[in-house]
């Protein structure tokens, strides 16, 4: 009976053996793609200075205005009202039309 449990401990530690070996293997073959991800990042956090640069030393555009516009102020649009026609007043006598 004390062959089972030093079975057991071999079974264990070849297990164990075959998930180091796998994970080993993985990370081999995901190394080009890892060292890809790494340049990438470099690169993106290179980008990311030179516009902070670019941003930071920018001077802000001037407003285009038209000419003369920015002397005077701007006045609300004024809409034409007219009158109503007013009727002739009457006198309680018709009206002829001259002959």
């Amino acid at each position: 009976m004390s062959m089972i449990p030093f079975v057991a401990s071999l079974v264990m530690v070849s297990a164990a053996g075959m998930a180091l070996a796998a994970i080993a293997i993985t990370v081999r073959a995901q190394l080009p793609a890892l060292r890809q991800l790494i340049a990438d990042s470099r690169a993106l956090a290179t980008d990311r200075e030179f516009l902070v640069q670019i941003t930071a030393t920018a001077t802000p555009a001037a407003p285009r205005v038209a000419e003369g516009a920015a002397m005077r102020p701007r006045r609300p649009a004024v809409r034409l009202v007219k009158a109503p026609v007013a009727a002739p007043a009457s006198t309680g006598q018709r009206l002829r039309a001259a002959a």
